[in-house]
């Protein structure tokens, strides 16, 4: 009976240690990702501590100036709507709150993903490969037009086309969500992209 209690503690003992080993390479992966996008934005990384000894361990964010506009980087701290998916979220400041939109790759769960469409009318472009693949919703079309041109839109569909993610305007604040960590060089490079363009189109925003 010793022997066999034994065991069961060693075995418990084996499974907690092989956990913290996953738990602990996923986060200094994530880790390294936030590390080289900060340097590459220049912005200050945060850490949070581990907690539990170390088996709980919160994602780093991103926070400070890009081209002359506050941003953060970071993975809100429960899943949305109150579920277990996961979504990592950038967030660029722009002095307008009038014009608002919405973008989203189309699917089944467009619809869904399009979480405060009221007031908002669906948009099209001139573009009609743009238009079967995403799905755009604003407040004021005509001065949506003038500022996406035909690079903008391709910029746009390349980055939500195909995947779980979606762009945000409202109240000064431009968002783009993605399910998922930024765990490898494709996704850092994806936000750093995304950064660039929102970047690019706040600037037109405010010129207008």
């Amino acid at each position: 009976m010793g022997i066999e209690i034994g065991f069961v503690v060693m075995l418990v003992v084996a499974l907690a240690a092989f956990f913290w080993i996953i738990v602990r390479s996923a986060s200094v992966k994530i880790s390294q990702q936030y590390e080289k996008l900060g340097y590459q934005l220049r912005v200050k990384m945060t850490q949070p501590d581990p907690q539990l000894a170390g088996f709980i361990r919160a994602e780093p964010f991103l926070h400070g100036v890009y081209r002359d506009r506050a941003l953060s980087i970071s993975v809100p701290g429960k899943g949305i709507q109150n579920t277990r998916q996961i979504e990592t979220t950038l967030k660029i400041e722009v002095n307008d709150k009038k014009i608002q939109w919405q973008m989203t790759a189309k699917g089944l769960l467009s619809g869904i993903k399009q979480r405060d469409s009221v007031g908002k009318q669906r948009w099209t472009s001139e573009n009609t490969v743009f238009d079967l693949a995403i799905d755009v919703r604003t407040n004021e079309p005509a001065r949506l037009t003038r500022i996406l041109h035909e690079e903008r839109l391709e910029q746009i569909a390349a980055v939500l086309k195909g995947t779980k993610s979606s762009m945000y305007l409202g109240e000064g604040m431009m968002v783009y969500t993605k399910f998922g960590l930024i765990a490898d060089d494709v996704e850092r490079e994806r936000f750093k992209t995304v950064t660039e363009l929102f970047c690019d189109l706040a600037e037109v925003i405010e010129a207008r």
